[in-house]
């Protein structure tokens, strides 16, 4: 229910999470301060994609929701 992402710079950043399809399903935007807990809407298992973007650059992960 809570993605929680550490070792942010200062600064802007954002986060979409994408299906296993490729459909955006949630984006956020926020200050980054070091740790940001992000909590998620209802989602059904399964695999998702989840994109960070930030002035330092960004990064994909792959989550599996149980």
């Amino acid at each position: 229910t809570t993605l929680k992402i550490v070792g942010l710079s200062q600064g802007k950043a954002s986060v979409s999470l994408f299906n296993i399809l490729g459909k955006q399903v949630m984006t956020t935007s926020f200050e980054a301060n070091g740790t940001k807990e992000i909590s998620l809407p209802k989602l059904a298992t399964g695999v998702y994609f989840v994109k960070l973007q930030t002035t330092a650059g960004k990064i994909s992960k792959k989550i599996i929701l149980e």
